[in-house]
Parts: structure tokens; C-alpha cells; sequence
């Protein structure tokens, strides 16, 4: 078992066999996630605590995404909100109605084009149409691109992940789940807002609380197109004082490029990791990425779809929003900075982890296979 530990909070990697994780309803014990962990795909899942309160950590392509989503669905009790892009797995469709039936209050926002595409389960969708719990998301100016969870009021699942095949199985993607019962007003807040249709600066509702303190760990969240979440992340790269670890699927946006260039003018290492097929866009800025001397490479052989900064091991960005005009002005996205070093280090380990990666047919975890008695070692 591997540990992290340092301000802000304790991290370890499951051990073999269940993976559990109190969830925290007021209770000492509280209820619990509960996973089973193949060995194979142990470190992609790290359980730990910001000051005692409870915190999960995902990273794939991993199948235990798919578990954590049931898992994460069967958890709970009373309400269940469900914000996504995309959704295309017959298990998790199946669990939103198991849920349902069992009593728990589930709505769900789906971004319409897709579900249209969602020929998997389609006739579960018709299922949740005819219960009232499906809603399909017609934004007109740019994408309602958000990927998060609220269960109970109390506990947020978010991240880059789409609960699709293709987000669990071969997409690198990252999830946190963390208990804060205003983090959860806030995103409950967002779904309310998309569910009436309020898009925009202009009609969108303000955030609650911008800014959460989960124990000690501060946590500031944003919803884009109403918050300048473009602003805030420059201000993180322009607050970094000796490193930046980059990981982005789409990077379009001239404003961040500047303001990696003003880093590395003033001596900060910048690694930059790219989508492959993403980085050749013709908006991409790799070109211009490159040019300011930043280390950059194209993430090998699958499709990364991070949305990830990381300042001096010790202040985190993620969330739905890539970098970019879309992303920061049309769509409906989310965004979390968290400032912890404990989870800054298990971050760049992930941002190590993609750098490195070779090309793969079926994962990039680093596991001895079993070698025979007489063979070369």
C-alpha cells in the first residue's frame, strides 16, 4: 500500500480487496462507498481525508470507474442529481431506475444531441422519460459539457469523466468525490439553473459559496459561462513560483498561453501534456505552446481527456472546462481549485504517470505480469 501525506490532507492507495470510504451524514461512521478492487487496477483509486473529511480520487482508463459510478448511484438515500454530456452505459442507466424505484428523488440532465446517440440504452432513457426523472438539455449558444453528481445534498462526484464506455475503458480522465454539504448547494444550484433553462451570465444564478473550506482545504468552485473561470485560471498559472504540470485535451485559448509564457520567462518549469489528435486542431495553440519554452508532449497512443493544472504541487484546477473560448464563454461547465499538497502530489503523479505512458491495447497500468518457472526474467 502507498501512502501520501502532507498540509491540507492524507492520501493512499486502496489495498487489495474493498475499497471503503465513508461518505459522512453527521454520523461518526457515515455511509459508505463501497468497491471491490481488482489488484490490477489498484492505483487507479486513491482513498483518503482533507482534515477527516472524507475524499475519494479516480483515475482511468480503469474499469473501477464504472464500479464507482454504480457504487456512487447506490449510495443515495433520499436525493440523487445526475448533470451530464454524455451517458451511455446500460449498468448506470440501470442503477438511476433501481434508485428510483427503491424511493431516492433522481433527476437527470442529459445534453440532448447525445442522448439521441445513446443507442445502448435508449430504451432505459424512454424508461426515465416516462418516470419524469430525464430531462434533455437544449443549449443553444455552446454545450451543457458538465459531468457531475450530487447525492444527499452532501456529497459532490465531478470531473473530466463522461459516464460513457469509451471515458471508463480508454479515455484518461480523473473524478474526486468530495463531501460538503455548501460545495453540494452550489452544484445543486447549477442543476437547478440548467433545468430552467437560465444559461448565460445574464439570467444564470450566482454561486453560493464561491469559496469552501473543506477542513482546512480551501476550495474555490466555478461555473462557467457566468464565472470568469478563464481569469482564474490564468491567476493560478500567474501565482505559480517554480513549477506547472498541464495536462488538456483541448488548449485553444491565447490568454492561458500567455500567461504560460510570462511563467517560464520568470524561471517556472512548465510540462505540458496534449490530446494527440486535439493538438493538430486548427485552433490548437501548440505551436505557440511550444514556442514560449515550455516542455510539451503529445499524450501517446489515447485519447487524454484531462483538464487539469497543477502549481507548485500544491494548488489544483479541474473539472469539465477545457482551455478554451467555448469552454470559458458559451458551454455550461464546472471548475474546482483546490489547494492541498497532499493531493498536488497525487496530481502530478498522475501527470507522471500520462507523460510516461507508452502506446496500449488494453491499459496503461504498470503491473509484473506472472512469469513462468525457467523463463528469462
Amino acid at each position: 500500500m502507498k501512502r501520501w501525506s502532507g498540509r491540507g490532507g492524507k492520501w493512499l492507495a486502496c489495498a487489495l480487496g474493498a475499497c471503503v470510504l465513508a461518505l459522512g451524514t453527521g454520523e461518526a461512521a457515515g455511509r459508505e462507498l463501497r468497491l471491490d478492487v481488482d489488484p490490477f487496477y489498484a492505483e487507479s483509486v486513491l482513498k483518503g481525508a482533507f482534515d477527516g473529511h472524507p475524499v475519494y480520487f479516480f483515475i482511468g482508463p480503469s474499469p473501477l470507474m464504472e464500479k464507482a459510478v454504480v457504487a456512487f448511484i447506490e449510495s443515495a438515500e433520499k436525493t440523487l442529481d445526475v448533470c451530464v454530456f454524455d451517458l451511455d452505459m446500460p449498468e448506470f442507466a440501470d442503477a438511476l431506475l433501481a434508485a428510483h424505484s427503491r424511493g431516492v428523488k433522481v433527476r437527470v440532465l442529459l445534453h440532448a444531441p447525445n442522448a439521441e446517440k445513446a443507442y445502448p440504452i435508449l430504451e432505459q432513457l424512454k424508461a426515465m422519460k416516462a418516470e419524469g426523472i430525464l430531462t434533455l438539455v437544449h443549449n443553444k449558444s455552446g454545450l451543457m459539457h458538465n459531468k457531475f453528481m450530487v447525492a444527499d445534498g452532501e456529497t459532490v462526484w465531478t470531473g473530466s469523466y463522461n459516464l460513457t464506455r469509451n471515458g471508463s475503458r480508454f479515455n484518461d480522465n480523473h473524478v474526486i468525490v468530495l463531501d460538503s454539504a455548501q460545495l453540494a448547494y452550489n452544484y445543486e444550484r447549477e442543476f437547478q439553473e440548467i433545468l430552467e433553462g437560465r444559461h448565460g451570465r445574464r439570467l444564470a444564478y450566482p454561486t453560493p459559496y464561491p469559496r469552501v473550506t473543506i477542513g482546512t482545504v480551501e476550495v474555490q468552485n466555478l461555473f462557467t459561462p457566468e464565472d470568469d473561470v478563464r481569469a482564474a485560471m490564468v491567476g493560478v498559472i500567474d501565482g505559480a513560483k517554480t513549477e506547472l504540470a498541464i495536462m488538456a485535451y483541448s488548449f485553444t485559448d491565447g490568454s492561458m498561453v500567455e500567461a504560460i509564457g510570462r511563467a517560464v520567462k520568470r524561471g517556472v518549469r512548465v510540462i505540458i501534456v496534449l490530446d494527440t489528435d486535439m493538438s493538430s486542431h486548427p485552433t490548437a495553440k501548440t505551436r505557440e505552446l511550444r514556442a514560449t519554452g515550455a516542455s510539451v508532449r503529445l499524450s501517446p497512443g489515447v485519447l487524454l481527456h484531462h483538464k487539469v493544472i497543477v502549481a507548485d504541487r500544491e494548488k489544483v484546477v479541474l473539472g469539465s472546462a477545457n482551455f478554451s473560448q467555448a469552454a470559458f464563454e458559451k458551454n455550461d461547465e464546472n471548475v474546482l481549485i483546490i489547494r492541498s499538497a497532499a493531493f498536488g502530489g497525487a496530481m502530478i503523479r498522475e501527470t507522471q504517470r500520462v507523460w510516461r505512458a507508452e502506446p496500449y491495447s488494453v491499459t496503461k497500468w504498470r503491473t509484473r505480469l506472472p512469469v513462468s518457472a525457467g523463463a528469462e526474467r
